[in-house]
C-alpha cells in the first residue's frame, strides 16, 4: 500500500460536506455540541477510507465564510480535495473562495462530488452536471471527475469511492524535507496518557521513541505513544493524520498552531522571505508595508509585508515580500500560505516560502530580490552564483541546500564541478580558488624579488593583496593548500616560496656583509652586538640578520621583560651550554646570577639565553634553579 494521502473536503456552507464524508466513511465529523445542534461545522472535522492501494484522510472543512482560518488550517496539510456542490444551488461564495485557497496552497489535484441530487428533478442531472463542469473551467480541478452522488439515497457513491481510490496516483508529490514537520492543529489531554497532539504529517517519518522539538517554543519532547486512526503504531509516515502522545509537557504548555519538528532540521525565525501571487480577482492589491495575516499549517500569524522593488503588488501579479512579524515562526522552503486582511477580513492572495531564515541585517534590496528570483527558479547552480557573488565567491552548503529545497549532499554533488568542499560546511568557486592561488603566488614572488636579502615576506601584506578582489576566507584556505602541498614556508608571522633561497640572489657586496655581521655575532660571544651596534651599520643590515636567522647561521632569542630581541651566533650559544657543564657538572643545581657570574653576561643576555636552553632541553628548571642536562650517551644514540 502507497503512503496516506490527506484530502481536504471543501465547499459552501450546507452543500453537504459533513454528511457526505460520514456516508463515506462511517464517522461522524461533528464532534462538538453546538456542531450537532445548529447542523453547521465549525471546526475541523476528520474521517478516514482505507482502500486496497492506500488510505484516505479526509479533513471536513468549515464552509461558512467565518470559519476560513479553519478552513485554510485544513487545507494546508493536504494534497488534493474533494470539492463538494450542492446541485440544487451549485457554486456558492465559499466555494470559489475555497477553490481559491487550494490554489494558492499548491493543491492541484482533487475529485468533484456534486451532492443532493435525489432533490432533483427528473432529467435535471445532466444539467447540473454541465453547469458545474463550466463552472471549473478555469480552474485547477478542470478535467478532474465530477460525480452525481447522493449522501442521503447512496446514489452514485461507489463512483466516488473509485474516483477517490485513484486520486494518489494524481497528486504531486509531497515536499522533500530534512525531517518531519507536523504542524498541530489539536491538542487535548488524556487520562493516563498525557498531552496528546494531532496533525498531518509532512517531512519524514515519526517513531516512537524519538526526540522531537516543539517549534518556536523550542519545548523539547519525546514521543511516548503514536496512533494513526485510533490504532496505536510504533510508526507514522508523511501524508497521512497522526496524533502522537508527548513525554515531558503538560497540554497547557503545547498550544495548537505549533510545529511538532526533527531536532536541527528546522529553524525559527522573525522575518521570512516569500513570492507573492495576487489572483486576478483579488479586491485590492498587497502594498508595501500592509499588515496581513499569515494562515500556514496550523497557524495564524500577524506580521508586515515589505515588498521588494515595487510599492505594490496588483491583482494578477506576482512578487517578492519579506514578512516580519513580531516573534519566532517556524516555516520550511516550499511552503505555501495564504494573506489576508485582518479588517474588513478577506483573501488577498498566497505565498511560497522562499527562504523561511532570512539573515539578519539590510543588505541590498535589489541583490535579495535577484537572490529571490533564482531561488523562485529553483536552479540551484543559479542559487549558488548569487551567494557567491554575495558572500566573496563562499557558498554555505547549509543555506544554498534551504533556498534550493535540496540535502546538503544533493547540493554538493550539483556543485562539485565549479565549487570546491572546504570541509566547513562551506563550497568556493574553482575558479576564484585559481585566482587567488595565482594573486597570492604572484603578490609573494614579488615581495622576494623587491627585497631579495629577505628570507621571508610578512604574511599578512601578502594576504592583504590577494584579498584585494575576493573574500579573506578563501585567502586563508588557499593559503592552507599551498603549505600543505609544500609550495610554501609559514612560520610565524612570515611566509616564503618553497624554493626561494636568497644567497643565490645576492651581490657580491651584499654576501660580504652578511658574513661581516656573522664574524661579529661570533665574536660577540654571549654578549652579542645590537643592530646598531655593528660596524658600519646601514638600512640593509636587519634584511641581512633575518637572512642569517633564516639560514640557522643565527639564533633569535626573546628578552620578554625588556621586550627586546637579541641575537646570537650558534657558536656562542655551544660554547655557553660547555661553560655552564663544566661550572656546574650535573646534577648540581645553579641560579640565575651563579650562570651570569660563570659566562660573564649581563641579565640582559643570560635571561634570553637560559630560558632558551631550558625550550630546547639543554638545561632543566626547578622553581629558581636549573641544571645542565646530561649529555646523551653512546646507549641511548644506539
Amino acid at each position: 500500500m502507497s503512503a496516506p494521502l490527506t484530502v481536504a473536503v471543501i465547499g459552501h456552507v450546507n452543500h453537504g460536506k459533513t454528511a457526505l464524508t460520514r456516508a463515506l466513511t462511517g464517522i461522524e465529523t461533528d464532534r462538538l455540541k453546538e456542531e450537532i445542534e445548529r447542523g453547521l461545522s465549525i471546526t475541523l472535522g476528520f474521517a478516514w477510507r482505507a482502500y486496497p492501494s492506500a488510505t484516505i484522510d479526509l479533513i471536513d472543512a468549515p464552509g461558512h465564510e467565518d470559519f476560513i482560518r479553519a478552513m485554510a488550517t485544513g487545507t494546508a496539510g493536504a494534497r488534493a480535495v474533494l470539492l463538494v456542490v450542492s446541485a440544487i444551488e451549485g457554486f456558492r461564495p465559499q466555494t470559489w473562495e475555497h477553490l481559491h485557497i487550494a490554489a494558492l496552497l499548491g493543491i492541484r489535484a482533487g475529485v468533484v462530488a456534486v451532492t443532493k441530487t435525489d432533490l432533483l428533478g427528473p432529467g435535471d442531472e445532466a444539467a447540473a452536471r454541465a453547469g458545474i463542469e463550466a463552472a471549473l473551467a478555469d480552474t485547477f480541478l478542470a478535467g478532474e471527475p465530477v460525480l452525481l452522488c447522493s449522501a442521503i439515497s447512496g446514489a452514485g457513491l461507489a463512483p466516488l469511492h473509485q474516483a477517490l481510490e485513484a486520486l494518489p496516483a494524481r497528486c504531486a508529490p509531497a515536499p522533500a524535507l530534512e525531517g518531519a514537520f507536523l504542524p498541530l492543529d489539536r491538542v487535548f489531554t488524556v487520562a493516563g496518557v498525557g498531552a496528546v497532539a494531532t496533525g498531518t504529517l509532512q517531512g519524514g517519518p515519526l517513531q516512537v521513541g524519538d526526540h522531537a522539538i516543539l517549534e518556536p517554543s523550542g519545548l523539547r519532547v519525546d514521543l511516548r505513544q503514536i496512533q494513526i486512526h485510533g490504532r496505536e503504531a510504533a510508526r507514522a509516515e508523511p501524508g497521512g493524520r497522526v496524533a502522537v502522545a508527548l513525554r515531558g509537557v503538560t497540554a497547557s504548555e503545547v498550544r495548537a498552531g505549533e510545529v511538532l519538528c526533527a531536532p536541527g532540521a528546522f529553524q525559527a525565525a522573525e522575518q521570512v522571505d516569500v513570492q507573492v501571487t495576487v489572483p486576478p480577482d483579488s479586491p485590492r492589491p498587497l502594498k508595501h508595508l500592509d499588515e496581513v495575516a499569515v494562515l500556514w499549517g496550523a497557524r495564524r500569524d500577524m506580521a508586515r509585508a515589505r515588498l521588494f522593488g515595487a510599492g505594490s503588488i496588483g491583482p494578477g501579479e506576482t512578487g517578492f515580500a519579506r514578512l516580519r512579524f513580531s516573534g519566532p515562526v517556524i516555516a520550511f522552503a516550499g511552503q505555501a500560505a495564504i494573506l489576508r486582511r485582518p479588517s474588513p477580513p478577506g483573501t488577498i492572495g498566497g505565498v511560497v516560502v522562499l527562504d523561511p531564515v532570512t539573515p539578519s541585517g539590510r543588505g541590498n534590496p535589489r541583490d535579495r530580490r535577484d537572490l529571490l528570483e533564482t531561488v523562485s527558479a529553483g536552479n540551484v547552480e543559479a542559487i549558488a552564483a548569487n551567494l557567491a557573488r554575495r558572500d566573496g565567491d563562499v557558498v554555505s552548503a547549509a543555506e544554498a541546500a534551504r533556498l534550493s529545497r535540496l540535502s546538503t549532499a544533493q547540493v554538493r554533488e550539483r556543485l562539485a564541478g565549479d565549487y570546491a568542499d572546504l570541509d566547513t560546511g562551506r563550497l568556493a568557486s574553482r575558479s576564484a580558488l585559481t585566482a587567488i592561488r595565482r594573486d597570492y603566488l604572484d603578490a609573494l614572488a614579488k615581495a622576494h624579488r623587491d627585497a631579495p636579502a629577505r628570507p621571508a615576506a610578512a604574511v599578512r601584506a601578502i594576504r592583504d593583496q590577494a584579498a584585494r578582489r575576493l573574500s579573506r576566507d578563501l585567502v586563508a584556505e588557499v593559503e592552507r593548500r599551498l603549505a600543505t602541498d609544500g609550495q610554501i614556508r609559514l612560520v610565524g608571522g612570515e611566509v616564503a616560496l618553497a624554493g626561494h633561497d636568497p644567497l643565490t640572489a645576492m651581490s657580491a657586496e651584499a654576501l660580504a656583509r652578511l658574513a661581516d655581521i656573522e664574524a661579529a655575532l661570533r665574536e660577540g660571544g654571549v654578549k652579542p652586538p645590537g643592530l646598531a651596534a655593528l660596524p658600519d651599520a646601514g638600512p640593509e643590515d636587519a634584511d641581512l640578520v633575518s637572512l642569517l636567522v633564516w639560514s640557522g647561521r643565527a639564533v633569535s632569542l626573546r628578552n620578554v621583560g625588556l621586550r627586546q630581541t637579541l641575537v646570537f651566533h650558534p657558536d656562542a650559544l655551544d660554547a655557553a651550554i660547555e661553560a655552564l657543564r663544566m661550572a656546574f657538572p650535573p646534577p648540581r643545581e645553579f641560579t640565575t646570577g651563579e650562570a651570569r657570574e660563570a659566562l660573564g653576561a649581563t641579565r640582559k643576555f643570560i635571561v634570553p639565553i637560559l630560558e632558551h636552553f631550558d625550550a630546547v632541553g639543554l638545561t632543566t628548571r626547578h622553581g629558581d634553579v636549573r641544571q645542565v642536562s646530561k649529555p646523551p650517551t653512546a646507549a641511548d644514540t644506539g
